[in-house]
């Protein structure tokens, strides 16, 4: 894995062009492709066996619950030990109901929970937060020594949106963000955090005769970021 860059080694320019340049070579090298797996999977497989917690786990409504692909429903199967954070407490008290280890905290505070984790998730909320540094600092503050903190959040660049925007006209999406989180921009928000940006990854199942075209064509023609909607970065600590 890439040394995490501080493009303030640079220059305290934020235009300064070997600052962008070094950044822009250094995500070059960050980026991890996985074409194996859908991002729930490669997620349950980074959680497994682990102790984790993961911030945002309600979904917005109880209607999700049930569902196969409810996130911290897999989450929580696969890690050895979870604890699930949200500030909806009636939800929060349904979760506990049904077995669920879930606390009502507000993931952008201050608030130690007391506990360290081999893991922190952080599963499609930055971008709906008033401020992701200080959600950033929280998931931090809860890492163990050598944990990982990741964060799945929507690819502004990918295919789905340029083709939404393309035949609307009119970019429209999730009512309740409030901001695109791109891989340079999760590298400042880490620096401001105080953690480093370690790599982002892109996650999604090709076929082998999809891949092949991919990697033969398509990913000669045009970034590869274009093929996925979703970034899952992943952040360490600096200490």
């Amino acid at each position: 894995m890439s040394k995490p860059l501080d493009w303030t080694t640079v220059s305290d320019d934020p235009n300064n062009r070997e600052a962008k340049a070094a950044v822009r070579a250094w995500l070059r090298t960050a980026q991890r492709v996985h074409t194996d797996s859908d991002l729930l999977g490669h997620i349950e497989s980074l959680v497994r066996d682990k102790r984790v917690l993961d911030i945002g786990v309600v979904s917005h409504s109880a209607r999700y619950f049930d569902l196969p692909d409810w996130r911290h429903g897999r989450v929580h199967k696969a890690a050895g030990y979870c604890v699930g954070i949200d500030i909806l407490e009636p939800l929060v008290k349904e979760l506990n109901e049904r077995g669920f280890n879930v606390r009502c905290v507000d993931a952008t505070s201050e608030t130690d929970m007391g506990e360290r984790f081999d893991v922190v998730f952080i599963g499609d909320v930055v971008e709906h937060v008033d401020n992701a540094v200080l959600l950033l600092k929280f998931a931090a503050r809860h890492l163990a020594p050598g944990g990982s903190l990741y964060v799945t959040t929507p690819n502004p660049f990918s295919r789905k949106f340029f083709r939404q925007f393309k035949r609307e006209g009119v970019m429209v999406v999730n009512l309740d963000h409030v901001a695109w989180i791109t891989p340079t921009l999760a590298m400042e928000l880490a620096r401001r955090a105080g953690i480093a940006l370690a790599a982002y990854h892109l996650v999604k199942r090709f076929s082998p005769a999809a891949l092949l075209v991919k990697r033969l064509i398509g990913w000669r023609l045009e970034p590869a970021e274009f093929s996925f909607p979703d970034y899952l970065y992943e952040f360490v600590r600096r200490d």
